[in-house]
This record gives structure tokens, sequence and C-alpha cells, in this order.
């Protein structure tokens, strides 16, 4: 099931622990113990399987067209599986529906082929962020109707 949360929630706390796994300790960035202030205002999308939180991700406006996806991971045993894929559509559905015409993403150099498989064109030529290569991606995605946020939203993907 796919859904959005709100920061701070269970599903937000269990979404902490998969990004300090997949993506903190393999960045050697430092392990989050408590939800970061800065992601109050962001949209929170989980993904969950049997009650437990499998992957997840955030959108960041940064303006009134464009919206960052940041801390995309998912569970190591549900790779593979199209999960990842569906929830960045999920993502790019929700950026539409709010008005926002441009995705944007920084991709880690393992995840290159799967952003362009995604139809996500590079921005720029790849750079080093202490231990990982990363690239600039985007994507322009056409605005549908508005809906509220607020709400939760599910989907059984």
């Amino acid at each position: 099931m796919f859904t959005i949360t709100k920061w701070n929630s269970k599903a937000y706390q269990e979404a902490l622990v998969l990004r300090n796994e997949l993506l903190k300790a393999t960045s050697g960035k430092k392990q989050l113990v408590e939800a970061p202030l800065e992601e109050q205002n962001d949209l929170h999308l989980v993904v969950k399987c049997e009650q437990q939180v499998i992957g997840t991700l955030l959108l960041h406006p940064i303006d009134q067209k464009l919206i960052q996806v940041k801390q995309v991971a998912i569970d190591s045993a549900y790779q593979r599986h199209g999960i990842g894929k569906q929830l960045i559509q999920y993502a790019e559905q929700i950026a539409s529906r709010l008005g926002f015409s441009v995705v944007f993403l920084t991709g880690r150099q393992q995840a290159w082929p799967f952003y362009e498989k995604l139809a996500y064109e590079m921005l720029a030529e790849s750079y080093q962020e202490g231990q990982l290569v990363l690239k600039l991606f985007k994507k322009e995605v056409a605005i549908e109707k508005q809906f509220n946020p607020q709400r939760e939203m599910k989907t059984n993907g």
C-alpha cells in the first residue's frame, strides 16, 4: 500500500530507520536519531507491506513549479520487484496533482540506470559528495487537477 504519512508519525519513524540502514550507513553520513525539523513541511511517502514500512521517499517543494524527490529507499528484501518504480510514479502523480511541472532528484551512481528508465534526464555531469558519486536528474510532468495533501492518500498500487 502506497501512502502519504505525517512528519514524525509512526510510519515516518519506521521510514527513518530504513533511511538510516540503506542511505546513511552507505554514505558515511550521520544517522538520524530524531525527525529532522527541516522535513516538517515535506510530503512523506511510504510503502507498506503487512503493516511494515518497506519503502520511502519525500517530496520537497522548491518553488511553484519545481519539487525535489529525496531520500528514496526500498528495503533490500523488496528491491528488484518494481516497488521503487511504483513509488517514483506515485510521487510524480502527487507532484502533478499539486501543480508542480518539474520533478528533480539527486541520484547515486548505482541508481542512474533506474532513473533513466523512468525517463529522467541528466542535468549535469556527475560529482562526488563524500563517499558518493551523484548526478542531478529532472523530469517534466503534466499538471493534473488539484487535491488536498492533508488528507491521507492510499492506493493498493
